[in-house]
């Protein structure tokens, strides 16, 4: 159907075309595609912007103007579109070969045309906002290899998004290896509709609270003292790399003192076995010698102390499964540490996801358990693909702002820099999930291919969005503020085009509630899938 004339191209992308008076109502809806003729194939065009003036009122000054206004045109609609890509079979392949010229004749692109295009991936995502008879898909291939990110304010629907996400994986793809940084136990309801899900949290209080809440036997996660590396002890110990450089200094010594002890090459980082209580009494020799008490080394005794009587870190400091795997093992150093690091490790990597529910436990103990899993992920999916057996694995990162910071350090960001930075080699894939776009790190941003952006109205955040997305203009991205919840721009390689979708609803399509709960003080705060 014929809606309009092309009047001006702006560069290689851009179109602006008059719009029929009498087909302004199909184009006035977000996200609608129009389509030109270009080199003998079909253009298509994603309405981006308008300019609707009244004529009469822009031109009129005296009063003779205004008699006889039925029969004057009131106004001129004008309409900028974004051209994608040109259409080859099924499919709308990037690029235009030939531009439109003014006059070309402008049409709507229909219902089944757009079914075809954007129904041609793995899973369904949702419905496109301007015509919700077409279905929206994603290539998960795509989505996995080139990476991803998830971006909202609060409240929009970003949570329901990634488990819309997980959940289709899971129904298409049963035997997908999946591993959820589960900062707030969201994704825990999965466990109850697909039996492929494993949902791994602390015992103790955590473990109670999601069993009574959801009725999931979370397994037991361990995180072995030993298996971290020097910054992420010192994360879980609170020291700040830029002032308390004595006491890292004290540490670093003491860990090489420790991991030495049973291998004499192993440096700070390396996983050799060493307990807890060894770790303090390697810390406290540090200090002698000195004739006077030394006050850094006193406090950083304190937190050691701290750390090792907190029960809920006893998945880390005593371990009890993992030093029974150590124990059981009958190598010498460091095959080993070895040995025992990869059968603790290995059960990640099973078919199916892993949801490490990891809400409720202080901040620091989040990051540094997300950042050693997700260097034991590393090591062992690498060591895998070395010896001829690869095992590709996408990693999910909620709230990766707490993680991978922009302008700061934390324990995990060097770890997911990497992974997104060289994963694909390896086929490990990357999802990271904020709510906080501007406080992600920019680098790590930059390496997801395929945006999923839902309301966002702080201007920083756009910019951020505006900066890492492909195919779509600072109008588009400054119309975020204005989506529905639920409603997302979604853009890069694993869209058939870019889109303005109405995610499904987590509940209604997979008939499973998950209701966000605060598990430090054990309150609900609602029923359904709900964002942080």
């Amino acid at each position: 159907m014929e809606v309009g004339r092309v009047v001006t191209v702006y560069g290689r992308s851009l179109l602006r075309f008059a719009a029929f008076e009498d087909k302004m109502h199909l184009l006035s809806r977000p996200g609608v595609y129009v389509k030109v003729e270009s080199g003998g194939a079909w253009a298509y065009a994603m309405v981006v912007s308008f300019n609707l003036l009244d004529e009469l009122y822009r031109k009129s000054r005296i009063v003779e103007e205004l008699e006889g206004y039925a029969e004057l045109r009131p106004a001129r609609n004008e309409l900028v579109a974004m051209l994608v890509g040109v259409k080859e079979g099924s499919r709308v392949r990037k690029g235009i070969a030939e531009l439109p010229r003014p006059g070309q004749k402008v049409y709507a692109a229909s219902s089944e045309e757009l079914a075809e295009v954007m129904g041609g991936g793995d899973i369904e995502l949702g419905r496109l906002s301007s015509d919700p008879s077409v279905p929206f898909t994603l290539s998960v291939d795509m989505l996995c290899s080139r990476h991803f990110a998830v971006l909202a304010m609060t409240g929009a629907g970003k949570s329901n998004t990634v488990a819309v996400i997980l959940a289709s994986i899971l129904e298409k793809f049963p035997y997908s290896r999946v591993i959820v940084v589960d900062t707030h136990n969201e994704y825990v309801p999965l466990a109850l509709k697909f039996p492929s899900v494993r949902v791994l949290t602390p015992a103790g209080r955590i473990s109670k609270l999601l069993e009574s809440r959801y009725g999931v036997a979370p397994r037991r996660l361990e995180v072995p003292l030993w298996t971290l590396g020097f910054e992420d002890i010192a994360g879980l110990l609170r020291l700040d790399p830029s002032r308390a450089t004595k006491q890292m200094m004290y540490l670093r010594s003491a860990l090489q003192e420790v991991r030495r002890g049973r291998h004499p090459t192993a440096t700070a980082d390396d996983p050799i076995f060493f307990r807890a209580e060894e770790l303090r009494e390697a810390v406290a020799r540090q200090g002698r010698g000195s004739r006077y008490g030394d006050r850094s080394l006193e406090d950083l005794l304190l937190k050691l102390d701290m750390l090792m009587e907190n029960s809920e870190l006893k998945y880390i400091t005593a371990p009890r499964a993992s030093d029974a795997v150590y124990e059981s093992i009958r190598e010498p150093e460091p095959l080993r540490s070895v040995e025992a690091y990869a059968r603790v490790y290995s059960p990640l990597l099973e078919p199916g996801v892993t949801i490490l529910a990891l809400g409720g436990l202080p901040s620091e103990a989040q990051a540094s358990t997300a950042s050693t899993i997700l260097k034991s992920i590393w090591r062992l999916i690498t060591a895998s693909v070395m010896a001829g057996v690869p095992q590709p694995t996408l990693v999910i990162v909620e709230e990766a702002h707490n993680y991978a910071p922009q302008g700061r350090w934390s324990p995990a960001k060097d770890i997911i820099e990497r992974v997104a930075r060289e994963g694909r080699k390896f086929g490990i894939g990357l999802g990271v999930v904020s709510q906080r776009p501007r406080e992600l790190s920019q680098t790590l941003l930059a390496q997801c291919g395929t945006l999923i952006a839902l309301r966002t109205a702080n201007p920083r955040d756009q910019e951020y969005i505006l900066s890492s997305m492909e195919d779509v203009m600072r109008e588009t991205v400054e119309g975020l503020s204005s989506l529905a919840t639920g409603e997302a721009l979604i853009s890069g390689p694993a869209a058939p085009m870019p889109a303005i979708v109405k995610v499904h609803e987590f509940q209604s399509r997979f008939g499973v509630g998950a209701g966000r709960q605060g598990y430090r003080h054990g309150e609900r705060s609602g029923a359904g899938l709900q964002d942080p």
